[in-house]
């Protein structure tokens, strides 16, 4: 009988609670309906369907406010409700906040992608079908120990699988130094980049390929400030002929134009609903926070139509969000707005403050369901990584070069004046990089490894949210270490400053 994939999830997923249950020493009873590991495995298509199983957790990690708030919300550019710790930076390592929640997620993640990891190479299968599965597994291993790092610093490293044997001796491990957590990263995704094809059939759209593995790599030499990689790696993506810049921005976020995986996207989080049947497959309501505060059936003031829509109004753009786009700039009205259809918004967050803009919206979501598929890796962020990498290495001709880029195909702006200064270039970047990625689950991580975090909250903050500007701090780049993971298990230390 050819086994269930479903069942084979739940196994992963029971495996996975056992640990993030608190750590407990003690293994529960294995339900017997459970398909033994033992006997899956065997063949390519079972491999296969344990790969993919990797992949589920994405849709939960990316589809829930735990994401949005810890990398978005009480930043420079976003407002976040001040009901949430997070947009006030008043968590702690006790708070029951969405951090703790990310800590769980990313952990069940990592478990699933070791147990595939490791069966998958004691399995039978032909050599070169194993070395691009666990490559895929590796690139998503290397992607759920990035976001985990990039909100805690230090964390666990082990790439074991968790069973009787190992439990002990994973509940009980001590913090990795980030810089061995990102060479183990690095490991992984050279070992994708070795293994994974450039693209799949139309019907595996959606699977990590060679570039994504190449664009998340590049990532990572950026935050450890590489360079030389940095720069090498992304030009790899590049030259690899994969990618384009739209030429028109909106075109990346518009539900009606088919953006889903477009020739710009290189790895995207995939959601689906059929708005026409009113079908709901994979769906989340990330839209709901950044859209217009709801009335009645109007949002800001404006009838958006008879779609049932939610705006809960708890992400809005600061002043200088508001302010950072250049005159002329073709992506303004798709990042912000003061309108909808010709209508004036008669409600707006702030005076004279617009809304989030339609980059954000879902007009074919039915209330919180929206399948609307949400980016991780664009080809826009392998060109500003080249753009940054070569100005800290004082290659500011290339470095404008690769910034016309954006300016040109996004922006519609004329290309940069010649002989700018590296400051002057670094200031673009950062601005650039929070015009094209804002509510793209990158702006924290980005201040953070800029050493900005405080300063930047604190200047933006002043007026929307003053208990985020007085209380940041810089050590705030990273969460805590919940309090609860430090009582199961000892051996585990708190951040600086909690």
């Amino acid at each position: 009988m050819k086994p269930n994939v479903k069942k084979i999830v739940s196994y992963l997923y029971f495996v996975t609670l056992i640990l993030l249950a608190g750590c407990s020493k003690k293994l529960e009873e294995q339900p017997k309906t459970f398909i033994s590991p033992d006997r899956f495995f065997q063949n390519v298509t079972q491999c296969t369907q344990a790969v993919k199983g990797v992949y589920i957790p994405l849709n939960d990690i990316f589809g829930q406010e735990s994401l949005w708030l810890t990398t978005e919300a009480g930043t420079d550019l976003t407002v976040g409700s001040q009901t949430y710790t997070e947009s006030n930076y008043t968590y702690t390592p006790g708070s029951p906040g969405t951090s703790y929640g990310m800590w769980n997620k990313l952990y069940v993640a990592i478990i699933n992608a070791n147990f595939v990891i490791n069966r998958i190479g004691k399995s039978p299968i032909d050599a070169a079908a194993k070395a691009k599965l666990i490559g895929e597994a590796k690139f998503l291993r290397g992607m759920f120990y990035f976001m985990l790092s990039n909100l805690f610093g230090d964390v666990p490293y082990y790439e074991t699988e968790v069973n009787g044997t190992t439990l002990d001796k994973i509940g009980s491990l001590a913090r990795t130094p980030l810089p061995e957590v990102r060479d183990s990263i690095i490991k992984d995704l050279q070992y994708a980049i070795t293994n994974l094809p450039v693209s799949y059939a139309a019907a595996e759209t959606g699977r990590a390929t060679k570039g994504a593995a190449q664009a998340l790599l590049a990532k990572v030499f950026l935050y450890n400030k590489d360079w030389v990689n940095a720069q090498s790696t992304a030009q790899q993506v590049v030259d690899g002929g994969q990618y384009i810049l739209l030429t028109n921005y909106a075109n990346l976020f518009d539900v009606n134009g088919g953006f889903k995986n477009n020739k710009e996207s290189i790895f995207e989080i995939q959601y689906r609903r059929d708005a026409a049947a009113n079908i709901n497959y994979k769906v989340h309501y990330y839209y709901t926070w950044y859209f217009p505060f709801q009335v009645g059936n109007t949002f800001g003031g404006v009838d958006f139509g008879t779609t049932t829509l939610i705006g809960y109004e708890l992400l809005y753009p600061t002043q200088k969000m508001a302010n950072l786009f250049e005159a002329g700039d073709k992506r303004k009205p798709v990042v912000v707005s003061f309108d909808y259809n010709g209508q004036s918004f008669t409600r707006l967050p702030k005076p004279g403050r617009p809304w989030f803009g339609p980059k954000f919206w879902d007009l074919q979501a039915n209330e919180r369901n929206s399948g609307k598929n949400l980016y991780f890796l664009r080809y826009a962020d392998v060109i500003l990584t080249l753009a940054e990498a070569m100005n800290e290495q004082n290659n500011t001709a290339g470095c404008i070069t690769e910034l016309n880029k954006i300016r040109t195909d996004h922006a519609g702006l004329p290309d940069l004046t010649p002989g700018l200064s590296q400051d002057s270039l670094r200031s673009l970047i950062r601005n650039e990089r929070g015009i094209e990625f804002v509510g793209e689950f990158q702006r924290k991580w980005d201040l953070a490894r800029w050493g900005i975090l405080a300063q930047s909250v604190q200047s933006a903050q002043g007026t929307d949210n003053t208990l985020a500007a007085n209380n940041v701090r810089e050590f705030h780049r990273y969460f805590p270490i919940p309090a609860a993971e430090i009582v199961k298990n000892p051996n585990l230390t708190q951040n600086t400053g909690y």
